[in-house]
């Protein structure tokens, strides 16, 4: 029977445990920080049908759907407010059979963590892997070892198994930064529709509800990578950056306390040529870390444990599984890598013939595009 480590207790890494926990995959997942319920931070995220599948899947949908909010219509309009598209998502989740989710992203965690925390060590921070004669082992920053059939890698963009595996590269910076946050809403004065994007003159800003009385927003922007905004002022800079725009934008920013609010600039990484070697590979954002604007970061982390623990199940050659999940998963994940990029630098087009045509494009292709997206979520994984 196949031993695992798995490196990293994000979602991807809990799903792998809980994935492995029901293929009788023998786990244990490092993590290094000190509390799981501080590992995640941030705004909200968005769960298309593959992902809600998945999670239902996985056990944890009931959950999900408690803390969350099901998106029932999308709409893409202008900064001027100008209708540009609409997507009835209730259709697509009775064809897909499972909806799309708006939940914030550290309950989703929390909804991992209660089912996948068993086999999770923390406090344990990697600094390194040696293989060896049927084993690898990793080794952590206070000298101790974990070993095991194969290693895991969850750990990020910025993972550690991947820049030894690899070689040691910068993330790739998209000429991105965003602006994210929750806010509490009364129903009265949510937007009509759950699920907003508009889309202006070098910058976007999506709105969507994410669990009972509770709004996510995004503010993207174009900009040089490193910039911040001085303490206590970022609510005001984003006020500024979409005052021109129409309703419900300025009233969401000026709803938001100013604690809530946090920026961060967005990279990604080129799909990789390979992403493991013997009786290591990667996983989630250690392996096809993308941009947010297709929604997919967290699906394709999910089907990434469904797939390890498919292949892993058993006993068969654990480094032939390894090899086999890579070829199961690579195309696929590079796939929304490459999508994602493109729409995320689409966003913030800056010279007005360029977003006519944008705009002209979304409308025209409305159909088109989500007759494209319900193909991509209809993936049996």
């Amino acid at each position: 029977m196949t031993r695992a480590v798995v490196v990293g207790a994000g979602i991807g890494g809990l799903a792998t445990a809980i994935a492995f926990r029901s293929a009788e995959v023998p786990a244990i997942v490092v993590e290094r920080a000190q509390e799981l319920k501080r590992l995640e931070v941030g705004a909200g995220i968005t769960l298309w049908p593959n992902a809600v599948r998945l999670l239902e899947r996985l056990g944890v949908a009931q959950e999900v759907y408690a803390k969350g909010s099901v998106l029932d219509r999308f709409e893409q309009r202008t900064s001027r407010g100008r209708l540009l598209a609409a997507w009835p998502l209730d259709d697509m989740a009775s064809r897909l059979g499972a909806p799309v989710v708006g939940i914030n992203r550290p309950d989703l965690h929390a909804a991992l963590t209660s089912a996948g925390s068993d086999s999770v060590q923390t406090g344990s921070e990697v600094v390194s892997f040696e293989e060896g004669d049927g084993s690898v082992t990793v080794v952590l920053s206070d000298d101790r070892t974990v070993s095991g059939d194969v290693l895991i890698a969850a750990d990020g963009i910025d993972s550690v198994i991947r820049a030894q595996l690899l070689g040691k590269e910068d993330p790739r910076y998209s000429g991105l930064t965003m602006w994210r946050a929750n806010v509490q809403l009364d129903e009265t004065d949510m937007p009509a529709v759950p699920f907003l994007a508009f889309w202006g003159p070098a910058a976007k800003f999506v709105a969507y509800r994410a669990g009972p009385g509770l709004l996510s927003w995004e503010g993207v922007i174009a900009s040089e990578p490193g910039g911040h905004d001085p303490a206590g002022q970022a609510k005001r800079a984003a006020l500024k950056r979409f005052a021109s725009w129409c309703d419900p934008v300025t009233p969401i920013i000026e709803a938001t306390d100013e604690a809530a609010i946090f920026r961060t600039d967005v990279s990604d990484r080129p799909p990789a040529d390979r992403w493991g070697s013997g009786r290591v590979t990667l996983l989630g954002d250690a392996a096809h870390p993308m941009t947010f604007a297709v929604g997919q970061g967290a699906a394709q982390a999910l089907e990434d444990a469904v797939v390890i623990a498919d292949v892993l199940e058993g006993d068969g050659d654990p480094v032939a599984a390894l090899r086999s999940y890579e070829e199961r998963r690579m195309a696929r994940t590079a796939h929304f890598q490459t999508m994602a990029w493109r729409l995320a630098r689409i966003g913030v087009l800056r010279r007005a013939p360029a977003r006519v045509a944008r705009g002209a494009f979304i409308k025209g292709t409305s159909r088109l595009g989500r007759r494209m997206q319900e193909k991509d979520m209809a993936v049996e994984i």
